[in-house]
């Protein structure tokens, strides 16, 4: 992996940047009836996987409208849900020590900028500046970062190309000269391949897909270490 060829990189945040296996059992504790509405939540988001919705508001429109009969709620109480409760909740697990961020985020950062590269977040979820803080990101590394992407926020879910796209140009870069470093291959991998960007896939404890076989999997420390000997 030739780290010095890139002019860009979007980093994924949950799955790369701390390790997000068991999230969902850990925010369920406490409440059971958060089961249906969670079990919604995601069940939602994958039947929508890679649609482009062109607004926020027609992905909120549109998701609200599916989420909510699995969730045996109306669209305005799930609505409510997600928006008031769902991702304060995401935030308060995040501050368990199973979901520490990885070390040497800012270094990594760091480093990248200084060698002349542009550097982005690209979340599946909103908040994401409050939830990186949660789990230990540090604000300096996170003030590195030339822009903060949600999929909600642009519209369209992982791993429609427009969200890529939108981010490489933001990032005034070519998407041959982007590398998105996430830990999914089905959206953050897809997206990239999409796009004529490379990727870089980062291990977490569970077992995460491989679609396709041409880029690198590695751990968080591999990944650091390789941007920090160049």
């Amino acid at each position: 992996m030739n780290i010095k060829k890139f002019k860009a990189v979007i980093f994924d945040f949950d799955g790369t940047l701390y390790d997000n296996t068991g999230i969902g059992k850990a925010m369920l504790c406490g409440n059971p009836f958060r089961f249906f509405l969670m079990k919604a939540e995601r069940a939602t988001r994958r039947a929508l996987k890679g649609r482009d919705f062109d607004t926020p508001q027609n992905f909120k429109k549109e998701f609200y409208k599916r989420a909510a009969p699995m969730a045996l709620c109306s669209e305005n109480r799930f609505a409510r849900w997600y928006e008031k409760r769902y991702l304060k909740r995401m935030a308060k697990t995040l501050k368990g020590k199973q979901f520490t961020a990885h070390e040497k985020i800012y270094e990594v950062f760091k480093k990248l900028l200084d060698d002349g590269k542009k550097i982005a977040l690209y979340s599946d979820y909103n908040d994401i500046y409050e939830r990186a803080l949660a789990c230990g990101v540090k604000a300096e590394a996170l003030d590195l970062c030339q822009g903060i992407y949600s999929s909600e926020t642009m519209g369209c879910l992982k791993p429609a190309p427009r969200g890529f796209l939108q981010i490489a140009a933001d990032l005034g870069a070519k998407p041959k000269d982007c590398l998105v470093v996430g830990d999914r291959d089905d959206t953050d991998g897809f997206g990239a391949r999409l796009t004529e960007m490379q990727f870089v896939q980062i291990k977490t404890r569970r077992e995460k897909e491989i679609l396709h076989f041409s880029h690198p999997v590695l751990s968080w420390d591999e990944f650091a270490a390789e941007v920090l000997k160049e």
